[in-house]
């Protein structure tokens, strides 16, 4: 009785807008030790700017670190299911699927691509009143198939976009939790994105479409300097 009323009570599962995602993080910045916080911006400040301007370079350690993270989870999963140290399942699946990803790159980004193709649509179906598991499961493979196809003949220009949005989300993160450490600026800040939300949009937009533009730069730079001595040879 007691876990139905419960369960009539729960409803369906709510998520954060935008805004309400915005607010959670200056409010968890603000949260965090002054050493964390410092840690937390530099890194985050520096591997934004890394994504942003090489992202097409480094996007084999992006998929790294997307296999990583899945195996931490699949390895605490792992752990929780067979009743083992969850610290031995988290090492062994992050190092291993890290150590799958980069010689299977091409492989992973595929993988990445369809699982977020999958996992859009689906959510899309469900919002649109598509509640069926088959349907949702015909959608879900449909979509996973058409997503790593796309994923692996759009590569490059997939990679830069998607890495200089990475890098985009990380500097714009990275230096608001660098800013949340002086008092006075940090109320203003925090005022201004509570005030007006997507500013922090905009702005990492802008530092996108920058770091596209940079990246399109750098990369047909290298076409031209590998066709430049058959030229001279002609």
């Amino acid at each position: 009785m007691l876990a139905a009323a419960a369960g009539a009570e729960a409803g369906p599962p709510t998520y954060m807008t935008p805004e309400e995602a915005v607010r959670e993080f200056v409010r968890m910045c603000g949260s965090l030790s002054f050493g964390w916080q410092v840690a937390v911006g530099v890194i985050a400040a520096l591997a934004g700017v890394a994504f942003l301007v090489w992202g097409y370079r480094l996007y084999r350690w992006l998929v790294v670190l997307i296999f990583v993270a899945i195996g931490i989870v699949l390895g605490m999963e792992v752990a929780l299911a067979l009743e083992f140290n969850q610290t031995i399942g988290i090492v062994a699946g992050s190092v291993l699927l890290g150590v799958l990803a980069w010689p299977a790159h091409r492989l992973g980004w595929g993988l990445v691509g369809g699982v977020v193709f999958a996992l859009v649509l689906t959510g899309f179906a469900s919002l649109m009143g598509i509640e069926g598991q088959v349907e949702l499961a015909l959608i879900g493979i449909v979509a996973f198939v058409a997503g790593a196809a796309v994923t692996l003949l759009l590569m490059k220009p997939l990679i830069i976009v998607i890495t200089s949005l990475v890098g985009a989300a990380l500097l714009v993160q990275g230096t608001m939790a660098l800013v949340m450490l002086w008092p006075s600026v940090a109320k203003a800040v925090t005022r201004a994105v509570e005030t007006r939300p997507y500013i922090v949009a905009v702005a990492g937009l802008v530092l996108a479409s920058v770091g596209s533009a940079m990246q399109v730069l750098d990369t047909s730079g290298k076409k031209k300097k590998k066709k430049k001595p058959g030229g001279d040879g002609e």
